[in-house]
């Protein structure tokens, strides 16, 4: 008898996981965090992790949070010693790989802040995949580190392979 309630208790746990994996629990979101700014700034930006531990690709079509008017996803780039910013339609997290945002490379651009926000602020944000799965997450205003826009700038970039713009 009690080899049968711990099957069935297995079973039904397993049961519980793979409909839970079903409905997007694939996509972890890690670290997520805004760029402190002075009183003044409108935009600034959010970063974070975004892991996809399922079978198939997930593709990110539009992020919104209401403390901002806009949000996009852009990417910091440099040419000819210039640094530029591209807008990106949808950013694609491959099956078992993550994709960082971080300062100096890909960003969630925050435009039009509806209020100052200040260090430990909470930012609600909403992630909307392709297939029309939502993750929604908190980001924390919090100082960025100097040292993570050097690292980026001196990495191989070979972590840009990791999305499609």
């Amino acid at each position: 008898m009690v080899i049968f309630l711990n099957t069935l208790i297995a079973l039904m746990l397993g049961f519980v996981a793979l409909s839970a994996s079903a409905d997007g629990v694939d996509i972890q979101i890690q670290d997520p965090w805004v760029q402190a700014a002075p009183p003044n700034v409108k935009v600034l930006a959010a970063y974070l992790e975004i892991k996809n531990n399922g079978e198939k690709p997930r593709i990110l079509t539009n992020v919104s949070s209401p403390v901002f008017d806009q949000v996009g996803i852009h990417r910091s780039v440099i040419h000819e010693n210039m640094a530029h910013m591209e807008h990106l339609k949808e950013l694609t997290i491959r099956p078992h790989a993550s994709v960082v945002l971080r300062p100096g490379g890909l960003h969630f651009m925050l435009m039009d802040a509806k209020k100052p926000l200040h260090t430990g602020d909470q930012v609600p944000m909403t992630l909307t995949f392709r297939s029309g799965e939502k993750i929604v997450f908190t980001a924390i205003v919090r100082s960025g580190q100097m040292e993570d826009m050097e690292e980026h700038q001196h990495m191989n970039h070979s972590d840009h392979e990791n999305h499609k713009p």
